[in-house]
């Protein structure tokens, strides 16, 4: 169980209300903790450092999804080892003892972030690595310039100017804290906030072999072995530590978010949201933001999306899908993009509110097999936030599910709006002209549909019911319950359409695929609406008194359609 904020802070927080008449606002736009811990709302995770003193790691990587205050904790750990001691004086870390005090101030920080690490080649990546080098470089000119080995000294010159090659800058952080230490005579922190990003980057463009080669050395030379490091700090989104980036080091502590081990520390704990809404005077929202913005669960400890719930308050407690406004992972949407076929029923009952049952690895292979290793994808989308694990992982399998009603609107609007960009065409015609029951217009939008995804599908009608299946569910969500390959009279139809809401009828669609392109498919078509009558597929939904009921058969063969709507007419 996370602490609750210490007394000594409440009455720091009452005073500024009482002498400024107002309440501090939240840290929204800013992950600059020394500024908002005097002029905002500031959760105190500052026990973190006593976790790191007490640990003796060397080197240790956090893995959180984005936006869960995984930059804001470098900060404050920059802020501890070099800034003045008064941003701590009323902190939890302050007053857990004398030891963790003496730690204050005691250590020059080398601080670097990768999160702008987008190009589409491996040239611009490593230019602008260099521009990212420079200033860190030019930080500490005084301790460069007083490097003894002139090969040194010129490699990190060179950087610094924004002049530094390939190798130049896979040693320069190595070589940094080496001029540092011997300047300074105290051993330097070296934090990396987004580490992941270089290679996220690159396995999407196409350089991921250069870029992994380069980042082994960077890091390797910075963090393995390195007596000239007090402790490396390394935050990302992902764990791929089998992929060999971090091959080099040795035994590095990796926490995730199966470890329970620093949980509290990345996103609010239910007490820390609670001791907010008391602060703001929104106690009575408590219900309304935990539905929002709760459910994450991080080794056992129950988190809430931190940037929503101080977005919430900073927008005077309008619920919102904030989360979706920020920026997203790259590799989320090239394996969204790629979506084995294998998955799209996952997705389904994820959209259904549903808890699937799934393989579930713990760490990620090399970002180049992600797509080849449904356990990897799953444990890519729970890293990312997307989803939670719902069950014990027991013999690599547990349940998933949508974490909160933040994350179901992400899910639609973010994931299904990338597989649509696959398809090159929506769902949303076919939609339209399925409410309208306009069954010419429904066989041109299905027509168009097919046309543009026949190779995305490869003219598998598997893979057809499945990109139908999630247009509906993405679009009718909250209309109607999408059904797929459900039991009902004498079999299982296809697809149906059970209307939530009033005046909307249900819909039953079977659909068949030709064998060739020879085979009628208009008398495929009159097969397949004849058999949801003949096998009485609309018996549970008269059982429920749905009498209005649209019953439509479907034939294709790769990007042809015909439709059956009406047996009668089609005799």
């Amino acid at each position: 169980m996370a602490e609750t904020t210490n007394k000594g802070e409440e009455v720091v927080r009452a005073g500024v209300a009482a002498c400024t008449g107002r309440l501090l606002p939240p840290p929204v736009g800013t992950s600059d903790w020394a500024t908002f811990s005097r002029d905002s709302y500031c959760v105190d995770k500052t026990l973190i450092l006593k976790d790191l003193i007490d640990s003796k790691s060397r080197v240790v990587l956090f893995t959180r999804p984005r936006r869960f205050g995984k930059t804001t904790a470098l900060e404050m750990i920059r802020a501890f080892y070099e800034d003045e001691s008064s941003l701590f004086q009323d902190k939890k870390i302050w007053a857990a003892g004398e030891v963790y005090r003496k730690e204050q101030g005691t250590h020059p920080v080398i601080f670097l972030s990768f999160k702008d690490v987008k190009w589409k080649t491996f040239g611009e990546s490593i230019k602008f690595l260099n521009a990212l080098l420079a200033p860190c470089v030019g930080k500490f000119a005084k301790a460069v310039e007083a490097l003894e080995l002139e090969t040194e000294r010129d490699r990190l010159l060179r950087v610094m100017r924004e002049q530094g090659d390939e190798t130049d800058l896979s040693l320069s952080l190595g070589l940094l804290s080496k001029a540092v230490h011997a300047f300074t005579k105290r051993l330097p922190v070296i934090l990396i906030d987004e580490y992941d990003q270089p290679i996220t980057s690159a396995s999407t463009h196409g350089y991921y072999d250069e870029m992994c080669t380069f980042m082994r050395v960077f890091l390797s030379g910075a963090l393995k072995d390195n007596k000239h490091c007090h402790i490396g700090i390394m935050t990302g989104v992902l764990r791929v530590a089998k992929e060999g980036i971090l091959s080099g080091l040795n035994n590095p502590k990796v926490w995730t978010v199966f470890e329970s081990e620093y949980s509290q520390y990345f996103g609010f704990t239910e007490e820390e949201v609670a001791e907010m809404a008391r602060y703001y005077g929104a106690e009575d929202k408590l219900p309304e933001i935990k539905a929002w913005y709760d459910g994450y669960d991080f080794g056992g400890t129950e988190i809430y999306n931190p940037w929503s719930v101080l977005r919430y308050f900073d927008c005077h407690c309008r619920p919102d899908a904030y989360w979706l406004d920020t920026s997203s992972n790259d590799l989320i949407s090239a394996i969204v993009r790629d979506l084995p076929h294998d998955m799209v029923r996952t997705l389904e009952a994820l959209l259904r509110d549903e808890t699937p049952r799934v393989q579930m690895a713990k760490e990620l292979g090399p970002y180049k097999d992600v797509m080849a290793n449904k356990s990897s994808l799953y444990a890519l989308l729970v890293s990312a936030g997307y989803l939670k694990v719902a069950s014990p992982i027991e013999e690599g399998m547990c349940k998933v599910a949508l974490p909160n009603h933040e994350l179901s609107l992400v899910f639609v609007n973010d994931i299904k709006a990338k597989i649509n960009a696959a398809l090159a065409v929506g769902t949303s015609d076919i939609v339209g002209a399925l409410l309208d029951r306009d069954a010419d217009a429904l066989r041109q939008a299905i027509a168009a549909f097919l046309l543009e995804s026949v190779s995305y599908f490869d003219a598998a009608a598997e893979g057809f019911f499945h990109g139908l299946t999630l247009g509906f569910l993405a679009i009718l969500r909250k209309r109607f319950r999408v059904l797929s390959n459900v039991e009902s009279g004498e079999g299982r139809f296809d697809i149906a359409l059970k209307p939530l809401v009033e005046p909307f009828p249900a819909f039953i669609i079977e659909v068949k695929a030709a064998d060739s392109a020879t085979d009628d498919l208009k008398a495929l078509a009159r097969d397949a609406r004849a058999q949801i009558d003949g096998k009485k597929y609309d018996a549970t939904f008269r059982a429920e008194g749905i009498t209005d009921i649209e019953k439509i058969g479907l034939a294709y063969f790769k990007d042809k359609v015909e439709l059956c709507k009406n047996l009668e007419e089609a005799s």
